[in-house]
């Protein structure tokens, strides 16, 4: 199986974090407050022929219900996840979404709403048989939207 090696062949660009209200009844879930977060990659060889090169994609983070008492403040907030909790993260990289995990994620307030978050995030591509598991461990700014959709 492949590699992609993503450690050395990109960096993780600025991104944001957006907050949203979500709901459905048919499925039992209330009115839930939940943060996504899209984080951009430096365009890069994924080495597989099938893909047009250089590849542009980026790592999103959903589904967080970080359950805070205000949304907007992220400081200090760590994190990690599993196969069977409720976030969902992904980065699309040989015509698939691979499903990845948060071993590590930790948000520091910059100022205004900037944060610094550190990640060390294990990366599924085995799931969809594109290439060997891997760990991507990145540093990058993310600009919070403090307005929240749906409210």
């Amino acid at each position: 199986m492949p590699q992609i090696n993503l450690q050395q062949k990109t960096s993780a660009k600025e991104g944001k974090i957006e907050i949203y209200w979500f709901e459905n009844q048919h499925i039992g879930l209330k009115k839930t407050l939940f943060h996504r977060i899209y984080i951009p990659l430096t365009p890069f060889d994924s080495g597989l022929e099938y893909e047009s090169q250089p590849h542009k994609t980026e790592i999103v983070i959903e589904w967080m219900n970080l359950d805070l008492k205000d949304a907007t403040n992220l400081d200090g907030v760590t994190l990690s996840t599993t196969p069977d909790d409720e976030t969902e993260i992904s980065v699309y990289v040989g015509s698939a979404h691979n499903p990845c995990d948060i071993q590590q994620m930790n948000l520091k307030k910059m100022e205004g709403n900037l944060y610094e978050m550190s990640c060390k995030l294990f990366i599924d591509f085995e799931y969809e048989g594109v290439a060997e598991n891997e760990e991507f461990h990145f540093t990058t700014q993310l600009e919070l939207d403090p307005n929240i959709k749906g409210a």
